[in-house]
């Protein structure tokens, strides 16, 4: 991996930590807990109000037993005492009777007001048995008192009552506790496994992906990234992966680009020494054809010979033996090896000695090859290899779209222009064109829309690369059904040396 990749990789820092996502899982469990508590803390103040409550209950309950059989009892001597010859004596201990009772009742009377009513009559029948006691005094005695016991049944049942509603209450609650802890202990273990299970399911299932990626990537796979959505250590890994995955694309494209060069310029340096040596042995035959022919026609001039142009063509043989020189000639200017330095360049002289090679393929013996090159183009700075190799691969490129088809007449169009600072070379066909599904995706290594066998699917992505080595830059725009156009845009020069240079060289 390069150290750039590296340095990318050492300043990646996950959003979230497995351990962080332990410590967050820790927290929401204690906060969980500390609800739990709260809730359970509630019920139990409401078990032990209960409980505080039913014993107030049951000690007013113990004072009103104690108030009834004193309320028994007076009952007795009011009763004993009615008949009594001494009224006298009788009041007294009636008094006494009475005022046993009243305490009780005064204690009792804080929670039960309508017991005012009957203490006030109590409390007035002792005056008048104390200052004039008679049997009608003592009779409204009894009377009061048998109203103080239906009022103390009444009391006794509500305290009852309220006993049983109390009992009924904390039973209620304590159930109600039962119940949430069973409920939040279920509900808890539920949550907690169910979060343990698919945090567990879905680590695996990631360690899983990249296991997986690993060995496609180890077997030669470099298509698309690993995709994921953790922000933790793994997800981190996962970056790492697909960093590795496009260092390793981008290291096999630098070395493919490599060999695709070094195989062009071995192939040119094939074809520049095997046409050196056929120029050389077609030019010796030649050259005596051409003696041949120049004598028959000067003696056919001089003599005046009557076949001359009719049955004798001695300047034909020497027209068509100089056009074979000729070729044999743009081969071999062609085929020279060109230095692999980045120097500035007549573009317009390379295309057109790149068009006269290509011409010889048989793929363009049935096309038209049009150029339009513009005769004050400015020089560029690169390596002219370079540049021959992107004519030669568009130009094919543009030749092999154009085989299958008939109508209209296939045609191919070099264009050259100067625009906003960069030479633009344009090459056009009138071919089918490319799917724009596949528009985006044909300067990807390996990428190729035609057939088996067809090619590399690594022209296009070598072009891309040798341009942007010179600091251009290069696109394709096509319609479907209509053609393609590839576009090669240049940097012109702008120090004063290197323009002075570029016009030293086209002079």
């Amino acid at each position: 991996m390069s150290m750039k990749g590296a340095a990318k990789l050492n300043k990646v820092r996950p959003e979230r930590t497995v351990r962080r996502l332990g410590l967050w899982t820790v927290v929401l469990l204690v906060v969980y807990f500390v609800l739990i508590s709260l809730v359970i803390a509630v019920e139990r103040d409401v078990m032990l109000s209960s409980v505080t409550r039913l014993q107030e209950v049951h000690e007013r309950e113990e004072r009103l037993v104690a108030l009834n059989i004193a309320v028994a009892r007076t009952i007795l001597a009011v009763n004993e005492n009615y008949f009594s010859p001494d009224i006298q004596e009788a009041g007294k201990v009636l008094i006494l009777e009475v005022e046993a009772i009243l305490p009780g009742l005064k204690r009792l009377q804080e929670h039960y007001p309508m017991l005012a009513g009957e203490m006030d009559a109590l409390r007035q029948s002792i005056d008048e048995l104390a200052t004039a006691p008679a049997r009608g005094t003592i009779a409204e005695l009894r009377s009061t008192v048998h109203r103080l016991v239906i009022e103390l049944d009444v009391i006794t049942a509500d305290v009852h009552s309220q006993k049983q509603r109390i009992v009924e209450r904390y039973q209620s609650t304590f159930n109600r506790v039962t119940v949430e802890w069973l409920l939040f202990g279920v509900v808890g273990l539920a949550i907690l496994g169910g979060l343990i299970l698919v945090f567990f399911r879905r680590l695996a299932y990631d360690i899983d992906r990249v296991r997986e990626r690993a060995v496609d990537i180890v077997r030669g796979y470099r298509s698309h990234p690993l995709e994921h959505r953790r922000g933790d250590e793994l997800g981190a890994l996962m970056d790492a992966v697909n960093e590795m995955q496009q260092e390793l694309r981008q290291r096999e494209s630098e070395i493919e680009v490599a060999r695709q060069q070094q195989f062009h310029k071995e192939k040119m340096v094939a074809v520049g020494s095997l046409a050196a040596a056929v120029a050389h042995e077609i030019n010796n035959p030649l050259s005596a054809i051409v003696g041949v022919a120049q004598a028959m026609d000067q003696q056919c001039k001089v003599e005046q010979c009557s076949h001359y142009g009719e049955a004798c063509h001695p300047g034909m043989i020497l027209d068509q033996a100089k056009r074979v020189i000729q070729i044999t000639r743009r081969i071999s200017e062609f085929s020279v090896p060109r230095s692999q330095e980045s120097e500035l360049l007549d573009v317009n002289g390379l295309l057109r000695s790149t068009c006269n090679f290509v011409a010889f393929d048989r793929r363009f013996r049935l096309l038209e090859l049009c150029t339009d090159l513009d005769s004050d183009l400015p020089a560029v700075r690169g390596v002219a290899d370079h540049l021959v190799q992107v004519a030669m691969n568009l130009l094919i490129n543009a030749a092999d779209a154009l085989q299958e088809q008939t109508e209209p007449a296939q045609k191919i169009e070099l264009r050259t222009r100067e625009r906003d600072g960069f030479v633009v070379i344009e090459v056009s066909d009138n071919g089918s064109g490319i799917d724009p599904g596949y528009i985006d995706l044909v300067f990807n290594e390996y990428f190729t829309t035609k057939g088996p066998g067809g090619g590399s699917g690594l022209g296009l992505a070598v072009c891309r690369s040798l341009i942007r080595d010179a600091g251009g830059d290069i696109t394709i725009e096509s319609v479907l059904g209509e053609g393609t156009t590839v576009t090669v845009k240049l940097p012109v020069p702008t120090t004063g040396s290197e323009v002075a240079d570029a016009a030293a060289e086209r002079t």
